[in-house]
């Protein structure tokens, strides 16, 4: 299965200068809780990524409001990116080795989609209610084991 048939197209990124608060705000509007952290909006190249958790965690540190915090002083750098021609079983060993359940998906530097758990569960269930090749029940269950059990 192609990453790109199943993946979240056209996130809404952010930069690492915006506050918590505004990346607060597109979490809300798009109902997620992760944000790829963009150079710029005209590259889209992804040098980040922050959840509501790295956003809650580092305001209970810092004491400030939200407003008052940015983005790039709680978002995670060390990103693990996928191509939207990647295999899931590709993108499964990269989600399950470093213990995400999240990632950015981008081709030729810029970002293309999200391929989140949620994604990889409604495409199984898709794939399911028809006959032929497609990830199985137990294939499904041992990716988000696999996922789980590295954090």
């Amino acid at each position: 299965m192609r990453i790109g048939d199943i993946m979240t197209k056209d996130p809404e990124p952010c930069l690492t200068s915006a506050s918590c608060a505004s990346a607060i705000e597109i979490m809300r509007r798009r109902k997620c809780g992760f944000l790829p952290v963009v150079a710029d909006f005209a590259s889209k190249r992804v040098i980040g990524v922050v959840t509501d958790r790295d956003i809650a965690l580092h305001l209970g540190q810092v004491d400030r409001p939200a407003s008052q915090a940015i983005v790039e002083s709680c978002m995670a750098r060390d990103v693990k990116a996928v191509s939207s021609e990647a295999d899931l079983a590709d993108v499964a060993q990269v989600m399950e080795a470093a213990a995400v359940h999240r990632v950015p998906v981008v081709d030729d530097g810029r970002l293309v989609g999200v391929l989140s758990i949620k994604d990889i569960a409604l495409a199984a269930r898709k794939q399911w209610a028809y006959s032929g090749p497609h990830v199985t029940e137990r294939q499904m269950s041992e990716i988000i084991e696999a996922i789980a059990a590295a954090r």
